[in-house]
């Protein structure tokens, strides 16, 4: 692959805008005894698995299946969430081109935004792993808003260059899993963002190095 196809790559991965809980799991109770949802929890049961030169993590709280190339299954809870808006955003970010359509279908809310997407990406041809100066390493993330329904995540990475990056997301609750949810093609917000220091309350999902 070119230089500048890889550098097309290393700034899009983790901003794609081209672009009932099992024991209860990252739950506490609140005052009436009634578990609430613990948006700081972080997940369970860590390995992690290379996808195109990215180490994804691999948690109790998902995913726990890879259907027609696509990573699914996640419990319907913060850590769960987080781990999918993670995992969705790095495996749509650098499928090759023989696996982008398998994972928009099975990882991306449908509608206007993955449409334009998908339209995007016919233009672009990735057809092998990142090379390690461009591939990012995540280090954590942090919940910025939680329901059962709709969850925002904010994603960091860093690259090899010692510079970090934060990523803005959004996964839904869809057909009975999270989904990615792309930003809506007219807005104007900035989806990825440098930043020179992580902040104190992240939940820390450090890949190896």
């Amino acid at each position: 692959m070119n230089s500048t196809v890889m550098r097309s790559r290393a700034v899009g991965v983790f901003g794609v805008a081209l672009f009932a809980v099992a024991g209860c799991g990252g739950c506490e109770a609140d005052g009436d005894g009634v578990a609430a949802p613990n948006p700081a929890a972080a997940p369970t049961d860590v390995r992690w698995q290379d996808f195109q030169g990215v180490a994804l993590p691999r948690t109790a709280q998902g995913p726990r299946s890879i259907t027609d190339g696509a990573a699914v299954d996640f419990d319907h809870s913060p850590p769960g969430a987080a781990v999918a808006a993670i995992t969705h955003t790095v495996r749509l970010s650098v499928a090759t081109d023989s696996q982008w359509a398998k994972v928009v279908a099975g990882e991306v809310v449908p509608g206007a935004a993955r449409d334009e997407w998908s339209v995007n990406r016919l233009q672009l041809s990735i057809t092998g792993s990142a090379a390690p100066e461009y591939a990012p390493r995540l280090l954590g993330y942090k919940i910025t808003e939680y329901t059962d329904q709709v969850t925002a995540v904010d994603i960091y990475t860093e690259y090899s260059d010692g510079s970090k990056a934060v990523n803005h997301t959004t996964v839904e609750w869809f057909r009975q899993d999270w989904k990615l949810r792309l930003p809506d093609p007219d807005s104007t917000a900035r989806p990825v963002e440098s930043i020179d220091e992580l902040p104190d309350d992240i939940v820390t999902l450090e890949a190896p190095q």
